[in-house]
């Protein structure tokens, strides 16, 4: 798909700036054939109007838009007489114009060259041998050069937009690319999780068809096997369908009012017992009287993900702190530290992703899913912030700033 998708639009994208150049080069060739035209029908004008014995007006005579002459030759090919408007022309150059104009066509647009600059004339010669040249300036270098190496143009613009085509559709469709891979791992990841707990609620049940006979409290183990299976499984699907909804934007926050320093003050206690009986040391430190705007549950699920996750990292004995303030922009601030194994620079950048586990010998039941972190962070975006991680001296920090969480209320 990422293929079909890529050449699709490198073809549109192609096409487009070829379409274009076309259009460029077009309005160019239009703009000399109109300017060529003009000009022709300037000096035939000329041609038309011009009389030896009666002299007419410059105005009257030539075109105000182009540099012009009439040269009149008698039949002995002296030039008679030399009208000139707004055309730098000298004797000698009018002399060689018509040199080469009597060797040349007749009553035709043609061009003549002399000393390097281009003049467009057109030749007449009456019936008793004199001749009447109607002379005007020939088109600039650039004008010229472009309509005689139009094909040229046209294909060099071709294979130039072609490169640039190639890694707009490169870059466009990259972050298509990686959405599609995140799917698709995305997909593979969840299947292999739910694939688990479904073959041990059938192994379970089939352990308990096989013996109609026997008593429910005989296959007690068997039955708790397979609803202690249906819970995890059933959270599993509910943490997928949280993550789902958010990167839909499909999650609302309840904004309200929060005593946060109170609420969070709470929250630690309810935790110094889980981590005192994990033989872990946990201490906090609140800032007193803070209030914020955003979604309690939210923000309160996002933060036992914090201590889950520390908890679950910190060898016995070790110690896990929480702060709780306000950054130099009043911005809530959230951090989680603990002393463990330190944290790679690659399992810094990964370990938000969904299914990522730090330990990977780690199982679902003692180290979760690896859906926990993403969920903390899709919680901190909901809230217009987000959660970065260091790994220092052996102290890993998770530090989450939240913002205005107004953009996702409830409606």
């Amino acid at each position: 798909m990422e293929k079909k998708l890529r050449l699709r639009f490198l073809l549109i994208t192609w096409g487009l700036l070829l379409l274009l150049f076309g259009a460029l080069c077009l309005g160019v060739w239009a703009y000399y054939d109109t300017r060529s035209g003009s000009a022709e029908a300037a000096l035939h004008h000329v041609i038309e109007v011009y009389d030896y014995d009666h002299p007419k007006d410059d105005s009257e005579l030539f075109d105000p838009a182009l540099g012009m002459a009439a040269i009149y030759l008698r039949a002995d090919g002296v030039i008679a007489d030399l009208r000139l408007g707004r055309l730098a022309l000298t004797d000698d150059m009018a002399a060689r114009i018509a040199e080469t104009a009597a060797e040349g066509e007749r009553d035709i647009l043609c061009t003549a060259d002399v000393d390097g600059i281009v003049f467009r004339y057109i030749y007449h010669a009456e019936k008793d041998g004199s001749a009447l040249l109607a002379v005007a300036e020939g088109e600039t270098d650039h004008v010229q050069q472009l309509g005689r190496y139009f094909i040229i143009f046209i294909l060099l613009a071709a294979v130039l937009s072609l490169a640039v085509s190639a890694l707009l559709s490169r870059w466009a469709t990259k972050p298509i690319a990686d959405a599609w891979q995140k799917q698709n791992d995305f997909v593979s990841d969840a299947s292999h999780e739910l694939k688990t707990p479904l073959t041990v609620i059938s192994t379970n049940t089939d352990a308990v068809l096989s013996n109609p006979e026997a008593t429910v409290s005989s296959q007690a183990k068997w039955l708790g096997s397979i609803g202690g299976e249906t819970k995890r499984m059933s959270g599993l699907v509910a943490d997928l369908l949280f993550i789902a909804k958010a990167d839909a934007g499909e999650i609302r926050l309840n904004i309200e009012p929060l005593s946060i320093s109170e609420q969070m003050e709470g929250l630690c206690m309810e935790w110094e017992s889980t981590f005192f009986e994990q033989g872990r040391r946990f201490e906090y430190a609140v800032t007193e009287h803070m209030m914020y705007h955003g979604d309690w549950e939210k923000i309160r699920r996002m933060t036992e993900i914090l201590l889950d996750n520390a908890l679950r990292y910190t060898p016995k004995g070790g110690s896990v702190r929480l702060v709780v303030n306000r950054t130099r922009k009043m911005q809530l601030q959230i951090m989680v530290s603990n002393n463990g194994p330190a944290l790679t620079e690659e399992q810094q950048r990964k370990v938000f992703d969904r299914f990522y586990r730090v330990d990977a010998s780690r199982t679902r039941e003692s180290g979760g899913y690896g859906l926990g972190l993403c969920i903390a962070m899709a919680i901190a975006r909901l809230h217009g912030g987000m959660i970065q991680v260091s790994s220092e001296g052996g102290i890993n920090v998770f530090t989450s700033i939240l913002g205005d969480a107004t953009a996702n209320t409830t409606k």
